[in-house]
């Protein structure tokens, strides 16, 4: 049968992986007859990166959420599920590590990024002989081989071993269930080689549109990805001394000019996008749709999920006292990251008492009401805010640990002080001051006082954790830094008594062991694959959820 396509190939929308493997002839414009054009080759593009933007379920048929945070932010001792005690409950069987293996949350992280991967599996396929300037096809192949890297590495490590693909799946090996679930090493090794092409064939940023990945992004997530496999794969050749080198050449400018924000408070305001200090973000366009009817989908309802109800929100993922605890009294960010009621947002007091289960609310993700306001059906719409996923900050404290760990104490406190300082010059978030709701209103506050940064030992170490839990709460990173560093499970019990056992009996050995519970490394928790998948492709349930 002749395989053909349209710009429908890439808008269509499915449910199952078995149905989005593979794309069927829906035209009589053929492949070789689409990717004739560089403006064509780019409009296939554009809709290899669409799935990273996909958090409402309504685009994949059902209506579970998607988002990051659930498993970044609410699975960690920095935030709760929210709302009110029956709404979204499967997320707390998430967080407890008791979820069945049909998780609608789980269910559409897992097909949006193995949409977005069989789509750059396409795309890559028929760039081969695209008949246009090989520089500008490389460049291509590199954005699309970045988003490949980009879900793969958030399937791995939130479902283990997963089936690897680097070429477009056959409808006959959709019908004989030829499929295994890779090992992880062989999992990383197709990431970084799609980064490290990402970084020799793609410009800096600002030579292309903006928000496009660029050198400095394919950069940042490949130091991300050694650093994640140092704390979890036992099979990684890696080293701290690569992340320091790839990091401090970053900081150098090698892939591009990056730098902190002067305003802390400025980096999640509208304002704060794609600004100097963001590598990458995942962009919205604001729509006029009301999310839960079917049709293009451009707006992101991110920080609708989490607004307070009296703010037209569903009050999810709320911050913990724990997380609030963490900062210093004199520091910025703990406003500019949980706000408690009494406080202030764009000129409104914070009063939720019935959709939230901590009296704290991310202010990361409040924005304005005229910002998402109500669409053209009287329905609220997604807004326009992108959702920031990697800035310069985290180059710079995962340049402190590197340096940490390859004995260079000095450079490490260097770094923490960096951080610290843009901290202490940052002004509170827009609207805390009730008498000023468009103002960015002066702390007061002293600087943060950098001698008490330790100079050595497992306290400096510790010091770089908690300086990681304060520059990023809520920004789905907490999770991540617990695995990876192996503090998960002895933090999950100590600040819930959550059985220690529970979650060793839902980790794997990392290199594709699939023993429950034994690692070299650092116990790694991993969460159902959907039953629906485990079925239709015949692979292996994670360990614990059969």
């Amino acid at each position: 049968m002749k395989s053909s396509i349209s710009l429908l190939i890439f808008l269509v929308l499915f449910i199952s992986c078995s149905d989005f493997l593979v794309e069927e002839p829906t035209t009589e414009i053929t492949e070789s007859d689409f990717f004739t054009s560089e403006e064509n080759a780019i409009t296939a593009l554009n809709a290899v990166y669409d799935p990273l933007g996909w958090g409402e379920s309504s685009i994949l048929g059902s209506r579970g959420h998607s988002y990051e945070f659930i498993i970044g932010d609410i699975c960690t001792d920095d935030s709760e599920k929210g709302s009110t005690t029956g709404d979204q409950s499967s997320i707390n069987f998430l967080k407890n590590f008791t979820s069945g293996a049909g998780s609608s949350n789980l269910s559409v992280l897992w097909s949006k990024h193995y949409i977005a991967i069989a789509r750059a599996n396409f795309v890559l396929k028929n760039l081969e002989d695209a008949p246009f300037n090989d520089l500008v096809k490389e460049e291509l192949q590199a954005e699309v081989r970045f988003v490949r890297a980009y879900s793969y590495f958030l399937l791995v490590r939130i479902f283990g071993p997963v089936p690897l693909f680097d070429k477009p799946v056959s409808p006959e090996d959709i019908n004989t269930k030829d499929f295994t679930n890779a090992a992880i090493n062989e999992i990383y090794l197709q990431i970084e080689e799609d980064l490290n092409f990402a970084i020799e064939k793609l410009p800096v940023k600002g030579v292309r549109e903006i928000g496009r990945a660029n050198k400095g992004a394919a950069a940042a997530y490949l130091s991300r990805v050694i650093m994640y496999q140092l704390g979890t794969d036992n099979t990684n050749q890696h080293t701290w001394q690569e992340v320091f080198d790839l990091t401090n050449n970053f900081i150098d400018g090698l892939y591009g000019n990056y730098s902190l924000a002067v305003n802390y408070a400025e980096l999640f305001d509208p304002i704060g996008e794609n600004n100097n200090e963001s590598i990458f973000e995942i962009q919205s366009i604001d729509n006029d749709i009301d999310p839960f009817n079917e049709g293009a989908y451009v707006g992101s309802e991110w920080s609708i999920f989490q607004h307070p109800q009296f703010m037209g929100g569903w009050g999810f993922n709320t911050p913990t006292q724990d997380l609030a605890n963490s900062f210093e009294a004199n520091d910025p960010r703990r406003q500019n990251t949980a706000l408690t009621n009494g406080e202030f947002a764009y000129g409104i007091e914070m009063i939720e008492n019935i959709r939230n289960q901590t009296g704290f609310y991310s202010r990361k993700a409040i924005l304005s009401p005229d910002f998402w306001g109500s669409g053209g059906d009287g329905k609220r719409k997604g807004s326009g805010y992108n959702i920031r996923k990697f800035r310069y900050a985290d180059i710079l404290l995962m340049n402190a640990e590197a340096a940490y760990h390859i004995g260079n104490n000095p450079q490490a406190i260097l770094r923490l002080s960096e951080i610290r300082n843009r901290a202490s010059q940052s002004t509170y978030p827009r609207g805390f001051d009730s008498s000023d709701p468009e103002g960015f209103t002066q702390t007061g506050f002293p600087p943060l006082d950098n001698s008490i940064i330790p100079t050595s030992g497992q306290a400096l170490l510790d010091f770089i954790y908690l300086e990681r839990r304060r520059e990023f709460g809520m920004e789905q990173l907490r999770y991540w830094d617990l695995v990876r560093t192996g503090r998960y499970v002895s933090t999950m019990e100590m600040k819930y008594g959550t059985s220690g056992s529970v979650i060793l009996n839902h980790s794997f050995v990392a290199g594709g062991d699939r023993t429950a519970g034994k690692t070299i490394v650092n116990p790694i928790p991993v969460f159902p694959i959907p039953a629906f998948e485990v079925a239709d492709w015949g692979i292996l349930q994670n360990p614990g959820y059969n």
